[in-house]
């Protein structure tokens, strides 16, 4: 079993996929680093270069290698599961947590980061996080097994966010997902 942690650019997947990943004893993976390994680039420069289609193919790429490991909490890109191949081979393997966070807290989040290439070729990351939001939105709840509200910042709050997930894993395994 694995756990996927999914959400919008900015709401932690990383961050609190880590903390989980050690409290669960399980390995943490991020899809995002493992585009870049498998590239030999930043993602900001492969979409430069290359074009969201080819990050995409390279995504898929990295899904399918994820989704084959056991014990495993996986971050994956904001777009990730807007693809069926991929939502399919990740939920076959796991729980899918959604992280939700309320639009001007990530907005402020990704401010100033280079490394988030624009989504839609039209604006900022930041400016585009509405329009973005507006796309995904349903797909994120029609695929999430459960929805954590990210939006408070403070350290207690983040624990608690993982603790409650590891307590959701923790039954899944219990029961033989």
């Amino acid at each position: 079993m694995n756990v996927i942690l999914t959400g919008m650019r900015g709401t932690g997947k990383s961050s609190i996929g880590s903390v989980l990943a050690e409290r669960l004893a399980f390995r943490f993976v991020d899809t995002d680093e493992v585009i870049e390994t498998l590239a030999g680039q930043r993602i900001a420069d492969i979409v430069a270069q290359h074009g969201w289609a080819h990050f995409r193919e390279l995504e898929r790429q990295a899904v399918t290698q994820c989704a084959a490991a056991d014990r495993h909490v996986i971050a994956v890109g904001g777009g990730t599961l807007m693809d069926e191949v991929n939502t399919e081979r990740l939920k076959a393997q796991g729980v899918v947590i959604l992280l939700l966070c309320d639009l001007s807290i990530l907005q402020r989040r990704i401010r100033g980061e280079d490394n988030r290439p624009s989504l839609t070729g039209q604006g900022s990351a930041v400016a585009e996080l509405a329009n973005v939001w507006e796309t995904r939105r349903e797909r994120y709840h029609a695929v999430a097994d459960i929805t954590f509200d990210v939006s408070e910042e403070t350290e207690d709050f983040m624990q608690d966010t993982v603790r409650k997930a590891a307590q959701v894993a923790a039954l899944l395994q219990q029961h033989g997902f």
